[in-house]
């Protein structure tokens, strides 16, 4: 579990009331759970905001305690304000940490791939998250992706990732490009524009 808060139920709700908790150094949200009734709850600000910044991926598995009760969710949406980008409002799903769940997960490349340092390649970032299923306690914060050895015109794809099987399934087609290496488009659009001049010149010879 990535880290614990203590919220509290909340009544009132409409946007007055939202703008009255984060004056109090309070963020509104709501917990859904699977056959209950979505529950209105609100954060501490200041904790909350705090445990987004030390945290990387998209999804994180928080532990809660609620009116005496402990409870293990997920964030499922975070609401940002446009001009400070704090945080207006949560959503959270409650899980049971025995199931599988599927979630998406942020792929971060990493090294100097081989065809860009030694071939004049361009690297390319074709995917930048990848749907799994996993336990709740197994999500990652983002998976890394070596792309070292990636040659000039060579991909690397989702069957490509390596995670272990017993704990994580892929939910994405193994063909799927994640990253690859191409020529440089300047070299090519040069290419292309001198043999138009080619074909140009022949025509006035």
């Amino acid at each position: 579990m990535d880290a614990k808060l203590i919220v509290t139920s909340r009544d009132l709700k409409g946007s007055p009331n939202a703008r009255r908790l984060r004056r109090d150094g309070l963020i509104p949200g709501v917990i859904y759970s699977e056959g209950n009734k979505a529950r209105a709850i609100s954060l501490p600000k200041h904790n909350f905001e705090q445990m987004l910044q030390h945290h990387a991926g998209d999804q994180m598995m928080i532990e809660i305690e609620l009116d005496g009760k402990t409870l293990s969710v997920l964030l499922k949406n975070v609401q940002h304000e446009i001009v400070s980008d704090g945080v207006l409002h949560v959503d959270l799903q409650e899980v049971s940490m025995t199931k599988k769940l599927r979630v998406q997960i942020s792929i971060e490349l990493v090294g100097d791939a081989d065809g860009v340092k030694n071939e004049g390649g361009v690297l390319d970032h074709l995917l930048h998250s990848v749907e799994v299923a996993c336990l709740p306690s197994d999500i990652l914060e983002k998976i890394e992706v070596d792309v070292s050895k990636l040659k000039l015109n060579e991909m690397f794809t989702i069957k490509d990732i390596d995670l272990d099987p017993s704990k994580y399934e892929i939910m994405m087609a193994g063909d799927v490009a994640v990253a690859s290496v191409s020529e440089p488009r300047v070299a090519a659009e040069t290419s292309e524009d001198s043999d138009s001049s080619s074909v140009e010149e022949a025509k006035d010879a």
